[in-house]
């Protein structure tokens, strides 16, 4: 009886506030004065269908801050994004759109992305990711356009289409090939590119190892007054000028991003890296310089890059990685400036590929 009472009593006290808040208000409420609108954030990244990201509205009138209780919202298009009553958005489909909250008779908006897949849909420089302010950005240029070639030289000399994966996001906006922290500046746009991309390349990785070993090839362009490849193992100039003897020791081999192919060679670790069956090796028979190789088997104190967070992340540092990663660095002039060269280089970079793979992993059998 004694619970029965007190849920009585509750029923009775939310009535009585309802029928006072009714003759207060006489009716309808008065709606707020409303000076200002706006949308916190102005716009807003949502991973997926049925992700969700949370807007607030802030609203402001002549005396100050008021209240967004009873404001309402919408979306511009519900078969990409919906927003409930508190501004939560919730993903419904790939695209942009954007929310809108209504308060006093005065509306504001943000922008709304929902993220399925890598790609940015060719926007190179979209407006909602800033210009990075630190680092390197200054585009490699024709890279992308090499890679395809390089892609169509390999499908053509052996029958076999590699995975390639691409950042469409200009180099002012996100340098995939660095820590996210470095590479997107903190912008969620940006980051979730990043993550997108280095999660394709963990992918086709892992689509790779199901058959056994393979290689991964970090394309890049770089600008150094040498016209050379540079192959990058993740062994810097304080390495690569020593001797061969110090190069074969297990301790170095464990350093390097082809670490899976060095560790069970049948020929000492610096032959691999710039012996005659070396991928420089390879290139050099074609009539490409690179360095590393048996022509340039050292950096000297010629700039040279080594290889970077890719390279270091998706090849075989690791005991257990099966994909050996390399970074190409490919001059201009002859190489990326035209397309009849690019298209002569892909087919000469294609035939080193599939001759190196044959020689150290069996891939590729004539």
């Amino acid at each position: 009886m004694l619970s029965h009472r007190r849920w009585f009593l509750r029923l009775r006290s939310v009535a009585s506030c309802a029928a006072v808040l009714a003759g207060a208000c006489g009716g309808d409420p008065t709606p707020p004065d409303v000076r200002s609108l706006e949308v916190t954030p102005s716009s807003g990244l949502v991973v997926g269908v049925g992700g969700m990201s949370r807007f607030t509205a802030v609203a402001r009138g002549p005396d100050g801050a008021v209240s967004t209780e009873g404001a309402t919202w919408s979306s511009l298009d519900p078969s990409i994004v919906t927003v409930d009553g508190r501004g939560e958005a919730r993903g419904a489909g790939e695209g942009s759109t954007e929310i809108v909250v209504e308060l006093g008779g005065i509306t504001a908006s943000a922008d709304v992305e929902v993220f399925l897949s890598a790609g940015h849909g060719g926007r190179l420089l979209p407006d909602e990711i800033p210009d990075r302010s630190s680092g390197e950005v200054v585009r490699d240029r024709n890279t992308l356009e090499l890679t395809l070639a390089v892609r169509e030289a390999l499908l053509e000399q052996t029958g076999y289409a590699p995975h390639v994966v691409i950042s469409h996001l200009d180099r002012t906006k996100l340098d995939p090939n660095r820590e996210i922290f470095e590479a997107a500046e903190g912008n969620q746009f940006a980051e979730q590119a990043w993550k997108e991309y280095h999660a394709f390349i963990e992918r086709a990785r892992a689509e790779i190892r199901i058959r056994g070993e393979g290689m991964y090839f970090d394309m890049h362009g770089h600008g150094h007054p040498i016209q050379r490849l540079e192959l990058g193992y993740l062994l810097g100039p304080e390495l690569l000028n020593l001797g061969d003897l110090y190069l074969d020791q297990l301790s170095v081999v464990q350093l390097t991003s082809i670490r899976e192919l060095g560790r069970d060679a049948p020929i000492p670790f610096s032959e691999l890296l710039r012996g005659s069956s070396s991928l420089g090796g390879f290139l050099e028979a074609e009539g490409v310089p690179a360095l590393i190789g048996p022509t340039h088997p050292r950096p000297l104190d010629d700039p040279y890059f080594s290889g970077g967070y890719s390279t270091r992340r998706h090849g075989s540092l690791a005991d257990s990685e099966l994909v050996s990663g390399v970074q190409v660095e490919h001059h201009f002039d002859g190489l990326r400036d035209t397309e009849e060269n690019r298209r002569i280089y892909a087919g000469q970079l294609a035939r080193a590929i599939r001759g190196f793979m044959l020689e150290h992993i069996g891939y590729f059998e004539p």
